[in-house]
């Protein structure tokens, strides 16, 4: 996560009024985007999906969301809605999650918010994308996303791994492709053989969506750049669930209208970085992002493309997030697991022991001789008497 600093804080100072009207700007677009998807999802989307909206679990009162009964991939959609127009609109999702993290201080504290503010605008971690005017601005906003990436995808990735194999056992026939799926984007997969057959049903079988737990979804929310400053486990669903619901409309779009090679070199990486694939500092070519987007979409797999079938949300995420499951920031030397732990605390022990052997070798030892006497002298009396 990127580091606060003055200088940061007094450009994102100036660019806070050109930055939000830039965004008022843009919510009429983005309104009538979320209009026109929501209208046809209730006109023509399966009636469980029109239906669910939460789901409360047995044993004690607990809320929900599902995966399958509250998302729908619209086939037709681009009938109605472009790219670009679903482009702007799921940017506009994320920038309005940062904006309330940046105001919603002011609703409970009013002016007394204002050192939260300074904190917030002192880095361009939560700030919104529209703070970010020209393009030097831009690269630098997107650098302080990958940050946040970086720092939360590797920990992520393994709390999702860990969680089900503690749990059950994966089968021998399959371990390579479980293997995989947590490899770094630099290791060639079967981008096609991860998101069929046993490894989509396991996921599905053994934690479905509504099993998310909160730390996961908290660990899930942080890497992928949306804030969680502490609200319950249905609101990290909720803003997971939109953001992967739009990029799935947007997904099966581009695959079915062969949009992608058409895109200028913006766009493409927009849409690239949008889905986790691009990191902004391995800079690459036109070339490398169209394999890693037709990789991705070979992911997404047969039954997305022929059904629009929603991919294994999990599965996806630990996919797109091995693109910053990078360790190479650690230092450490493999020597240092060897060494004792409690080295550090050798001079307590040292220093408790000596004092020890100070006090039975000092006041201790001259208090029971003086005892000892005297109970010998006692003793004597006793015995002569």
């Amino acid at each position: 996560m990127a580091t606060g600093n003055l200088t940061t804080l007094a450009k994102n100072v100036k660019l806070f009024v050109p930055g939000m009207l830039k965004m008022a700007t843009e919510a009429s677009g983005a309104f009538a985007t979320y209009m026109k998807m929501k209208n046809r999802q209730w006109a023509l989307a399966p009636q469980e999906v029109k239906d669910q909206a939460e789901m409360w679990d047995e044993g004690y009162w607990k809320r929900h969301l599902s995966q399958d009964k509250n998302m729908w991939v619209d086939k037709e959609l681009h009938k109605e809605v472009s790219q670009p127009e679903i482009a702007k609109y799921h940017t506009y999702r994320m920038d309005i999650y940062k904006t309330i993290v940046l105001e919603w201080p002011f609703l409970f504290f009013g002016g007394l918010a204002l050192p939260w503010a300074a904190v917030t605008l002192g880095n361009d971690t939560w700030v919104p994308s529209t703070f970010a005017q020209t393009a030097e601005q831009k690269a630098e906003w997107r650098k302080a996303q990958d940050l946040i990436r970086y720092k939360y995808a590797g920990a992520m990735l393994t709390d999702l791994r860990w969680f089900l194999e503690f749990h059950i056992k994966i089968h021998d026939g399959y371990l390579p492709y479980w293997d995989a799926l947590w490899e770094k984007n630099d290791v060639p997969r079967d981008n096609g053989g991860l998101m069929g057959g046993y490894l989509h049903n396991m996921y599905n079988q053994f934690q479905p969506f509504h099993l998310l737990r909160r730390k996961q979804a908290r660990a899930i929310c942080r890497c992928m750049g949306i804030p969680c400053p502490g609200f319950g486990k249905i609101n990290f669903q909720t803003r997971i669930r939109d953001y992967w619901d739009i990029a799935w409309n947007e997904d099966y779009m581009v695959i079915t209208q062969k949009l992608a090679d058409g895109m200028s070199d913006e766009q493409l990486y927009d849409y690239a970085w949008r889905r986790y694939l691009a990191p902004y500092d391995q800079n690459l070519n036109r070339a490398e992002l169209l394999r890693r987007v037709k990789d991705y979409h070979n992911f997404l797999g047969k039954r997305f493309v022929d059904e629009g079938h929603a991919p294994n949300i999990y599965m996806t995420i630990a996919y797109v997030m091995g693109n910053y499951n990078e360790p190479a920031y650690l230092d450490m030397d493999i020597a240092e697991l060897d060494k004792d732990d409690f080295e550090h605390l050798s001079s307590w022990g040292k220093d408790a022991f000596l004092q020890r052997l100070e006090f039975e070798n000092g006041p201790l030892r001259d208090q029971v001789e003086a005892h000892s006497v005297k109970k010998l002298a006692e003793r004597e009396k006793l015995l002569s008497s």
